[in-house]
Order: C-alpha cells, then sequence, then structure tokens
C-alpha cells in the first residue's frame, strides 16, 4: 500500500497547449530535483525574544535559553550591504535536460515545436531512431534553453524565508490589527476547520516553515490583501497570483506560493536548481551569487510573472517587490542572522521513536517533509505486522527531551530548545499522530516518552505510520544530508529517488520497501 504523508504532485498548470503541459512536466522533475532535500503554544517569557543579530542566533545555538540572550537592535542602517556569494554561480545562457510525461494526443512534432527544439533533437537523446511513436504516460527527455539572467542582488536574507529565529518574536494578529486589508475580513475551513485569514497564514507559516512576514509582503503585493479592504478582480480570486481552477481558496493560493519558496530555497542549497520558470513558459538563471533566501523569492516571483514583470519584480523602484516589504517591516537585513545551519552542526542523541524490544518497518526512505518543495528531510515507518487505515495500539515515542510546540490534525512538533519554539534551534517533526492519547502542547517529554499512535490523520496517506523529520532555526534538514539522521546508532541514508535510500546499523542494512519482511525493512530496538 502506498503512505504518502501527503501530496507529493507537481503543481498542476493549465493545459491549453502542448507548450503548458511541457512547462508542467519540468515543473514536476524540478520539484523532484530541488528536495535535497492556530494550535501552538507560545514560548515562554515569547514577549521578551529581541531575535535581532547572528550574535544572537550564535548564543541560542549554543544552548543559552532564548529568553535570557539580550542582544541590541542594529539600526538598518548601520548593515552593509550584503556582499556577493562566491561559493555559488550560475551559467548566463545554456541549456537544461529535463523529462516531460506524454499525454493523450501528444506528438513528437508538437513537444518539440512546443520546446524549440527539432524532431530530430528528442528523436536523438531518446534513443528512438527514426520512430515518431509515443504513448501516453511514457516519459521522454527534453533540452531547453535558457537565455535569460535574474539581476545578481540578494534581495532578503535566509532568515527571513525559513520560518526562522526571527519570527519568534512576530506576531501575525496583532500585525493585522493595525491594518485594514481584507485579510481580517476572510475565512475558509481549513484542515477541516473554520479559519480566519490570519490563522491561514499562521498555519501554513508552521506547515511548510516559510516565514510569516514573507508571506504577507507577497499577499500584499500581489493581492493587496494587508492593507487594501476591497481588493477586487484576479487580485481578489488570485491572491497570491496563481490563475488555475484548483487554486481558488486562499489556503491553497499561500501553500502554492510557500512551496515555490521552498523549492527555490533548498534548490539552491543544493545546486539542484539554479533557474526559474515563468508563469508564461520562459526559463531564467537566477542571479549569480545570491543567497537561498533570494533564490526562493526568485522562484515565486517568475512563477507569477511573464519576463517583463519578472524583472520589475526584482527591482529596487516602485514596481519591485521589495518597496512593499520595506514598507511593511523595514529593511529585511536588520533581520538577518547569517547562516541559519551553523557549519560543523552535529545532531544531538536521538532514539528510536518506539519502545525498546519492538520491531517496526521502514516505508519510505528520504522523501519530502511537507509537501512539494520541501526537501528531503522525512523519512516513514510503520509497526511491524500492521495493516489498514486507522490509530494503531503501539506508541510513538520522542526521539529526545524536548517540549511539546505544536499538537494539531495529526502534527506534532517537539522543540529541543528551552524554550519551546519549534522556530529555534533543533526541533522534531513526526506526522499522522491520531487525536486518542495525543501529547499536548506544552508537554515536556524525554526520549522514550509517548507522543501518539500512528494513524492517517493529517496530510494524506493510505495507511498508518509514522513521518518524522527535523529541522534546525526553522530550515528542513534532509535526511541523509550532511548531518545524518541517526537513531539509537541506526543511521538513514537517501537513494537516487525519493523514497529510497536505507537505513544501517554497523553492518546491518534495511531498505525501505511497502512490504512486511522484516529481513528486508524491519528496525529492531534491542
Amino acid at each position: 500500500m502506498t503512505m504518502n504523508p501527503m501530496t507529493h504532485k507537481a503543481i498542476p498548470l493549465r493545459r491549453p497547449s502542448a507548450f503548458a503541459r511541457a512547462t508542467a512536466a519540468l515543473i514536476a522533475t524540478l520539484l523532484t530535483c530541488a528536495a535535497l532535500a492556530a494550535c501552538s503554544h507560545p514560548p515562554p517569557n515569547a514577549a521578551s525574544l529581541s531575535i535581532t543579530s547572528p550574535a544572537r542566533a550564535t548564543a541560542i545555538a549554543a544552548g543559552t535559553p532564548a529568553a535570557q540572550v539580550t542582544v541590541a537592535p542594529l539600526e538598518p542602517t548601520a548593515r552593509p550591504t550584503p556582499a556577493l556569494d562566491p561559493l555559488r554561480s550560475v551559467s548566463s545562457s545554456g541549456t537544461v535536460t529535463s523529462t516531460y510525461l506524454v499525454q493523450q494526443g501528444d506528438t513528437l512534432g508538437g513537444i518539440a515545436a512546443a520546446i524549440g527544439a527539432t524532431v530530430a533533437d528528442l528523436q536523438r537523446i531518446n534513443g528512438m531512431g527514426s520512430s515518431t511513436d509515443l504513448r501516453a504516460g511514457q516519459t521522454i527527455k527534453i533540452r531547453l534553453p535558457i537565455k535569460d539572467h535574474a539581476p545578481s542582488i540578494k534581495l532578503i536574507p535566509d532568515s527571513e524565508l525559513v520560518n526562522s529565529p526571527t519570527a519568534a518574536q512576530f506576531d501575525v494578529a496583532k500585525f493585522m490589527s493595525g491594518h485594514n486589508g481584507y485579510l481580517n475580513r476572510y475565512s475558509e475551513k481549513f484542515d477541516s476547520v473554520e479559519m480566519s485569514g490570519v490563522q491561514i497564514v499562521e498555519r501554513v507559516a508552521q506547515q511548510l516553515s516559510v516565514h510569516p512576514r514573507l508571506l504577507l509582503a507577497l499577499l500584499e503585493y500581489e493581492g493587496g490583501w494587508v492593507d487594501n479592504p476591497y481588493p477586487g478582480g484576479d487580485a481578489l480570486r488570485y491572491p497570491l497570483g496563481v490563475r488555475t481552477s484548483d487554486r481558488r481558496t486562499f489556503s491553497r493560493q499561500l501553500s502554492w506560493a510557500g512551496a515555490r519558496l521552498n523549492e527555490g530555497y533548498y534548490g539552491w542549497r543544493l545546486a539542484t536548481r539554479l533557474f526559474v520558470t515563468l508563469g508564461d513558459g520562459g526559463r531564467a538563471y537566477m542571479g549569480d551569487g545570491i543567497n537561498a533566501g533570494t533564490a526562493g523569492l526568485q522562484n515565486y516571483l517568475a512563477a507569477v510573472s511573464t519576463h517583463a514583470t519578472y524583472m520589475q519584480a526584482m527591482g529596487d523602484d516602485a514596481r519591485g517587490f521589495i518597496q512593499t516589504y520595506k514598507r511593511l517591516f523595514g529593511d529585511p537585513w536588520q533581520y538577518d542572522l547569517g547562516q541559519l545551519v551553523p557549519d560543523g552542526l552535529e545532531q544531538p542523541q536521538m532514539a528510536l521513536p518506539w519502545a525498546k524490544g519492538e520491531t517496526w518497518l521502514i516505508t519510505g526512505g528520504p522523501h519530502a517533509a511537507y509537501g512539494v518543495g520541501s526537501p528531503w528531510a522525512a523519512i516513514d515507518f510503520t509497526p511491524s505486522g500492521s495493516s489498514g487505515c486507522m490509530s494503531l495500539p503501539q506508541f510513538v515515542t520522542a526521539l529526545a527531551p524536548g517540549v511539546i510546540a505544536r499538537s494539531v490534525n495529526g502534527e506534532v512538533v517537539e522543540a529541543m530548545d528551552p524554550s519551546g519554539d519549534e522556530r529555534i534551534g533543533w526541533s522534531i517533526f513526526y506526522m499522522h499522530i491520531g487525536t486518542p492519547d495525543r501529547a499536548r502542547v506544552g508537554d515536556r517529554v524525554i526520549a522514550g516518552s509517548p507522543i501518539g499512535h500512528p494513524s492517517c490523520e493529517g496530510g494524506e496517506s493510505s495507511g498508518s505510520h509514522l513521518h518524522l523529520a527535523r529541522k534546525y532555526n526553522g530550515e528542513w534538514l534532509p535526511a541523509g544530508g550532511n548531518i545524518p539522521f541517526t537513531m539509537s546508532g541506526w543511521v538513514v541514508s537517501e537513494g537516487n529517488q525519493e523514497y529510497d535510500g536505507a537505513i544501517a546499523h554497523g553492518g546491518l542494512v534495511r531498505m525501505p520497501c511497502q512490504c512486511k519482511d522484516i529481513n528486508t525493512n524491519g528496525v529492531a530496538w534491542q
């Protein structure tokens, strides 16, 4: 059975032509390649947090309780203009190879015309000889030219794209109380609960781990929902700029925008996504020497722009996004925390998430942490012998000591920082935790404490299981990356494809699968 924790499909686009379908396929491929990849309890003394400098973040990362760290704010004018990062450069023009999923009615000539190639080109790179035969569902290779290049200007720091420590002192409701925009009057059912527009912003920021300040600034830039009480036309229907029939609710618009931010951010992190796809099907390389936060922003702005409006959006005049951000929140670089995940960071000791003596099955290797665009930070487990979609009797247990920062709709987040805030330091994300016996916000746990029972709650799942991931300072950490996901001596590694990989302990290796073979995917904690 399939146990996807949430939807991992590419965002669908309109299909009026083969060109649009080729663009959609490109996005689908890049989303996979880009992966390396309100209900929360307020932290103690949250009002005293003043996270305004790298020095503060360093102190927090070193283990000093957030409430005890006092660093004077830096004036925006005192901050130097960010230098270009010489460690990451991109080409000014070239060709990228991607794949396209053939649709009913496609022809080789039509696909070639849509992407500016020849039939002979497609035959050659796909080893088709002289054949032009295609079948719906077939995947073929395509090569796409890129001639444009985004400005090499850093727009926002990484800490303003990720739901990072700089968000710990930001209150969306308090901010919106000083504005009269349509967001204050909007509500819809989201996660099976009626929520206000403000609550939806908070919820999406939590789920995708993207910064609420950035989401609000984009919402104002595209739809005017922060200051305009009566937006009309497309600003009302499509407040984040994606004009598709399946994205007409505000929560879907906002989640789509967050996914675009994440795919650009984490794609830049691993150099797996160095160009953007424009809303009109064009392509452009990202700016040379930018940072991951800017890459994420460029990726979103491109997706809702034509070539001309994209360049305007990244400019510094009144038509540029950054002016909207500055009007609402000031200079974004006053919030710069520098590198969110320090070089040399090591994972603290963590235990397997079930009781000693039990054997669970690894059913999914490294895959997206939370939907399309997030990195391969998550792994899946289910108790041995389980089946179906029900709350199971076995308990998921805590990996390490911490405080429950969030517990809602199948999601439990444990903050390991003494502040109890999941945006500061290490945090652990447990997904598909059933309502009965689920840990509550504010509960203090140690390794082995019960978190709740595996179920299908939250996201999409056809079988009860645990979806597990880590964050540091709000940034999702790849399960098979430079900071290995290690539990009770078992070390996770990723494969060439999402959900592949392995978990190993000494010479014992277990491979993820949907099978129930103890010798293949059984992980025992003795």
